[in-house]
């Protein structure tokens, strides 16, 4: 498989294209690696982690995991980003058997031990998140009037299914008024907020990403819709998505993560976080530390070494999956205290737990402990 005292792990990774700027992944992971080796490896391995450029295009996806399987020998595909791209070699690696592990998608369909065995998410799912905002909803606002922008791809789709069943489970009585769609090639959303504003809705689930997040957040606050607003996870991050809509325009949105926040005083004097800055100084210089990217990836990096850690001298297919799915109360760096990463044969959810926060102009305030799932 690999070079006597090597191990191949391969990767791909938006470098250049529309979503170029989560390519911040694939560099701090590199970087981690690149450190792990210099410490000696891993069980007196070197970890060489193949990370290629896939344009967010599925069909280069294909092609460069391809190249990385049949010609680079990697042992398993590792932290790819993208949910089409990661469908898109999903079956490829499973009839070959070729771990797909901790990628950057949150589709249920990578967390399917059925149907996909040798595939599992690094992030916590959308059904997860959207179910944790449905009770909050539930339980705070109840016979509540929502509205819903979303993407339309596989992610909106999911997202908004998986939020309107939790809610009409937990309150029958709320009542989604208004879901508007938009492209991922569209200028903007401002058409389909003034639509969404018009119901009066009285939640708006923002569940979209980038730019389209900083533009419905703004636009929103022009309009003077004042709807309890809910942002996902990936769309919270202050520095890129909520300066950008102007800081007053998001205040009370309310998030869940379960990551520390990079750039906040909650975490200034955590070691776990000092740990983080000290790698980002000596190792990536010019990673941006206000980019929660790069402390994400470098948390999922630790997890992956953990795993191989685990599995010795036995680095077959079957041993990285047998200990990526037998992980319990797993404590990561960067996890908020008390939220663990654990897995089973029977379930590869990663996280079964959120912490609700809310935005008051300036960072994410905490609202309660963690929020577990069913």
């Amino acid at each position: 498989m690999a070079g006597e005292g090597e191990l191949i792990l391969g990767q791909t990774m938006p470098y250049s294209g529309p979503a170029s700027a989560l390519s911040a992944v694939g560099k701090v992971q590199t970087r981690y690696f690149q450190m792990i080796n210099e410490r000696g490896g891993i069980n007196g391995r070197k970890v060489k982690l193949i990370s290629l450029d896939d344009g967010y295009s599925p069909p280069k996806a294909v092609e460069q995991t391809r190249r990385l399987v049949e010609n680079d020998e990697a042992v398993a595909i590792f932290g790819s980003m993208g949910t089409a791209q990661n469908a898109a070699v999903q079956k490829y690696l499973n009839g070959r058997k070729v771990p797909q592990l901790f990628v950057f998608a949150a589709s249920d369909r990578f967390a399917d031990p059925k149907t996909s065995p040798y595939t599992i998410s690094g992030m916590t799912l959308f059904s997860t998140e959207a179910a944790t905002y449905a009770r909050i909803v539930s339980e705070s606002i109840p016979r509540a009037r929502v509205a819903v922008l979303y993407q339309n791809d596989d992610y909106g789709r999911e997202y908004l299914r998986s939020f309107k069943a939790e809610l009409a489970r937990l309150d029958p009585q709320s009542e989604i008024v208004a879901v508007a769609p938009y492209e991922v090639t569209s200028p903007t959303v401002d058409s389909q907020v003034v639509s969404l504003a018009s119901t009066n809705a009285n939640v708006f689930l923002n569940a979209s990403t980038g730019k389209f997040t900083s533009q419905a957040i703004r636009k929103a606050g022009a309009l003077g819709w004042h709807a309890q607003q809910f942002l996902p996870i990936g769309s919270n991050f202050v520095a890129t998505i909520l300066k950008p809509a102007g800081l007053d325009n998001a205040k009370g949105a309310i998030s869940a993560t379960p990551t520390k926040t990079v750039g906040d005083p909650e975490w200034t004097n955590d070691p776990a976080y000092l740990e983080w800055l000290a790698f980002m100084k000596k190792y990536y210089p010019e990673g941006d530390i206000e980019d929660q990217l790069n402390f994400t990836g470098w948390n999922v990096a630790v997890l992956m070494t953990r795993v191989i850690e685990a599995c010795g001298d036995d680095l077959s297919p079957q041993n990285l999956m047998k200990h990526a799915t037998a992980l319990k109360n797993v404590a990561l760096p960067g996890l908020i205290p008390g939220i663990t990463v654990s897995t089973s044969p029977d379930d590869y959810r990663l996280i079964k737990a959120l912490r609700p926060q809310r935005f008051d102009g300036e960072r994410w305030i905490p609202m309660s402990g963690t929020m577990a799932v069913r």
